[in-house]
C-alpha cells in the first residue's frame, strides 16, 4: 500500500477475513447437529444455543481479522489469533452444555441455576484436544494474514471492491477452517448427537416392525430389542431430549423420549450403543404418591423406588395429613436429569412442588409448599 494512503481497506478485508473465518468453523462445528438432531425429533433447545455460538464465533472473528489487520505484523498478528483461537475453543467446547442450560434457564425460571448439562473433566478434554487443531489452523492464519492482506489489496479496484482473483483468495482456507470444525463436532458434540439418533432409529423402525427385534437387532448393528419391553405403550408422534449426561471412562447419556399419548420413556446409551428402554413413570407417578400417602414405597414395585435424604422424608411425612388420600400428581417440567412434580390434595386445596434429579437411581432434591391450583 502507498505510504499515506488510508488503511481502511486493510481493516475491512481484515474484519472480512475473520468474520469468514469464524462462519466457516462455525459451520464445521454445529451445522451436523442442527441437521441430524431436527431429523431425530429433539426438543427445541439445543437451537438457539447454537445460534448464539455461532453469533459468538463471528464476533470474535471479526474482532480478531480487525486487530490483526490494524497491528500489520506478523507476530503480532499470531498472538491476536491464538488469543482469540483460545476463546473460540472455549464457545465450541461449552456450547453444548452450559450454552443448553442457559437456554434452559432464559425459557423457564423455574430451572434457573441448576446445573442441567455440567460441562465436566471429560468434555474439557475433547475441549482441549479439538482445540489444539483450531489453534493451529488460526495461528497460521495470523502469521501468514499480512501477507495475505496486502495481496488481497492489490486485487481491489479503485473503489476497494475485490475482484474475482480476490475473492478466490480470501475464502481460499474457508475449507480447511470447515474441516477443523468438523474435527471439533467429532470431538465435543458427537456423542450428545449420536445418543438421540440411536433413540429415534430404534423407536421409528422398531415400534411397528413386525418382525422378531432380536433378529432385526442382530442383522443391523442397532440393539432394536432395548424397546421390546415398552413398544406397545409408544404412539407415532413423539419428541426426544437429553437426559443425565456422565461422560467418562464409559459414555453415558439418557435419551428421554415424550410421547403424544402420555408415554414417558427412558433410553439409556452406553459407548454409543443403545442399551436398554424402561416407562420412566413409576418412580415419579408410582412410588412418590404412596410414599406420601403411606410413608413407605410400594413393597410389589421395586422400579417405583426414588432415593431421598431423611430430611426430605421427613418433610414429606410431616404434611401427608394435609392431603388426606393419594394425591393427584403431575409431572411440570424436566430439563435434562431434573424432573419438577407437583403433588396436589385431592380436595385441590394443598399442593407441594418436588424436584427430582438423575435417571437411575432418582433422587428426591427437595420440596416446597405452592399455591394449589
Amino acid at each position: 500500500m502507498a505510504a499515506g494512503e488510508p488503511n481502511i481497506p486493510l481493516r475491512r478485508l481484515g474484519l472480512w477475513n475473520g468474520l469468514l473465518l469464524g462462519l466457516a468453523l462455525a459451520l464445521g462445528a454445529w451445522a451436523s447437529d442442527a441437521i441430524f438432531l431436527a431429523i431425530s425429533r429433539v426438543q427445541w433447545v439445543v437451537y438457539p444455543a447454537l445460534f448464539l455460538g455461532s453469533l459468538i464465533l463471528l464476533f470474535l472473528g471479526g474482532v480478531g481479522g480487525w486487530l490483526a489487520a490494524g497491528v500489520g505484523r506478523a507476530w503480532a498478528s499470531l498472538l491476536i489469533w491464538l488469543v482469540i483461537g483460545s476463546l473460540m475453543t472455549w464457545v465450541i467446547g461449552h456450547t453444548p452444555y452450559e450454552g443448553r442450560s442457559l437456554m434452559v434457564w432464559l425459557a423457564d425460571r423455574r430451572s434457573w441455576g441448576l446445573a442441567i448439562y455440567p460441562f465436566n473433566e471429560t468434555a474439557a478434554t475433547a475441549a482441549v484436544l479439538a482445540g489444539f487443531f483450531i489453534l493451529l489452523l488460526l495461528g497460521v492464519m495470523g502469521l501468514l494474514q499480512p501477507y495475505r492482506l496486502e495481496g488481497l489489496v492489490a486485487e481491489a479496484d479503485e473503489q476497494g471492491h475485490l475482484q474475482g482473483r480476490g475473492w478466490f483468495l480470501l475464502l481460499l482456507p474457508l475449507p480447511l477452517a470447515v474441516a477443523v470444525g468438523l474435527i471439533a463436532d467429532h470431538m465435543v458434540n458427537r456423542p450428545l448427537r449420536l445418543a438421540p439418533q440411536l433413540v429415534h432409529q430404534a423407536i421409528h423402525t422398531g415400534r411397528t416392525y413386525p418382525g422378531d427385534l432380536f433378529e432385526l437387532s442382530r442383522r443391523t448393528g442397532l440393539n432394536y430389542n432395548a424397546i421390546s419391553a415398552v413398544r406397545q405403550q409408544m404412539s407415532r408422534r413423539y419428541s426426544l431430549s437429553i437426559g443425565p449426561v456422565d461422560l467418562g471412562v464409559v459414555d453415558t447419556i439418557w435419551v428421554i423420549a415424550d410421547f403424544d399419548n402420555g408415554a414417558w420413556i427412558n433410553c439409556r446409551v452406553v459407548a454409543e450403543q443403545l442399551s436398554f428402554c424402561y416407562d420412566a413413570r413409576p418412580p415419579y407417578l408410582q412410588g412418590f404418591p404412596a410414599f406420601i400417602t403411606s410413608g413407605q414405597m410400594p413393597a410389589d414395585c421395586p422400579e417405583c423406588a426414588f432415593a431421598a435424604d431423611k430430611e426430605q422424608r421427613e418433610w414429606l411425612q410431616a404434611r401427608s395429613g394435609m392431603f388426606r388420600g393419594p394425591p393427584r400428581v403431575a409431572r411440570l417440567a424436566q430439563w435434562g436429569s431434573y424432573v419438577l412434580l407437583q403433588a396436589e390434595s385431592s380436595a385441590g386445596d394443598y399442593a407441594i412442588q418436588c424436584l427430582f434429579s438423575g435417571a437411575n437411581p432418582v433422587h428426591l432434591e427437595r420440596c416446597w409448599e405452592v399455591k394449589a391450583r
